[in-house]
């Protein structure tokens, strides 16, 4: 687990995702629940295509959590939402949210895992009232609802198809370099990375914890918010990352936990793994896949494994070869009648 220059966050990506979402999409803001006097907000967005003189319309809906190692990211956070990721919301077209959590090591990673349960409860019982009362021709297609999300986001997208599906109810999932349950074992180095014990990286994150006030709530920390703190939990290894998780008493963010109360047929997924991973190692999204395959048998799982590091398709757009298969792959179950 290392950091490298891929965890910058250039000045003109930040302003062209942020120029792209507002030319492309109409957008609104809504807390899906409240936390210490903080509001959890998920940003929903409608592409502008969308116009009101088609009459009223049933749109897909397709969910996205953030990345950060749970511990920063925002929602949406330009860093982490990938490009082709806004076109297929864009081209599909899908009324696409992007949903923000409690973070880490302010909460515990449960707690992440606890607002992703709500959300999925306030989704079916109060998105159709919230977009229609903005978009009156749109009807969110609820039996259409699909989850995307990277590194982080990609966890809360796995661990939300297998411990909250009966809520959820999720058509098709797509989970990019998803693998931090924490019980995986296998990785190049046995799961555990040797401990980088350079003081003053136990330093940066002593500083970090001690500066937390008891009862603090922190939702939304885009990058570069926080570098150096990520940097030197994501340098020290698992372990120090897994300390920031926090207690999780009952295994709620175990693969091991996940499976066993999951449905008999999960929804189908699309789990993206570069091969030169350097923060989520290959051999860790491998033994995912395949537990998931052999402890439910009937779980359809594509599983694509492109060159380059964490983060590997940033910057790709769906009118790559991979990505369009992939998408094909998603949308004959989310939008299908498979």
């Amino acid at each position: 687990m290392s950091l490298d220059s891929n965890l910058g966050i250039p000045d003109a990506r930040r302003n062209n995702v942020a120029a792209d979402l507002e030319a492309r999409f109409d957008r609104i803001d809504v807390a899906y629940k409240t936390v210490n006097n903080t509001p959890i907000e998920a940003a929903i967005f409608v592409p502008k295509t969308l116009s009101p003189e088609a009459g009223p319309k049933p749109v897909p809906v397709l969910v996205h959590f953030h990345g950060g190692a749970l511990i920063v990211g925002a929602n949406p956070d330009p860093f982490f939402l990938t490009d082709w990721i806004r076109d297929l919301a864009y081209t599909t077209p899908a009324i696409f949210i992007s949903v923000a959590y409690r973070l880490v090591p302010e909460s515990r990673a449960v707690d992440s895992l606890e607002d992703a349960a709500d959300f999925w409860a306030w989704l079916h019982a109060h998105l159709s009232a919230t977009v229609q009362s903005h978009w009156p021709h749109l009807i969110p297609n609820l039996d259409r609802v699909a989850v995307a999300g990277e590194s982080a986001g990609g966890f809360l997208a796995i661990q939300s198809a297998l411990l909250f599906n009966r809520t959820a109810k999720l058509r098709a999932v797509i989970a990019q370099y998803p693998a931090l349950h924490t019980d995986l074992t296998t990785s190049t180095d046995k799961g555990v990375r040797p401990v980088n014990d350079d003081p003053k990286l136990r330093a940066v994150v002593d500083g970090y914890l001690q500066s937390i006030k008891p009862g603090s709530v922190r939702v939304s920390t885009p990058l570069p918010t926080l570098g150096a703190f990520l940097g030197a939990v994501l340098q020290r290894g698992w372990p120090t990352l897994y300390e920031m998780f926090g207690e999780d008493d009952e295994g709620r963010l175990t693969l091991r936990r996940a499976l066993a109360e999951a449905e008999e047929v999960p929804p189908p997924m699309w789990v993206l793994q570069g091969t030169e991973d350097s923060i989520i190692d290959t051999p860790r999204v491998d033994e995912m896949v395949e537990k998931i395959r052999s402890q439910r048998p009937r779980a359809v799982v594509k599983y694509t494994k492109r060159p380059g590091d964490h983060g590997f398709d940033i910057g790709s757009r769906l009118e790559e070869d991979w990505a369009k298969e992939g998408v094909e792959f998603i949308k004959g179950y989310w939008l299908g009648a498979q």
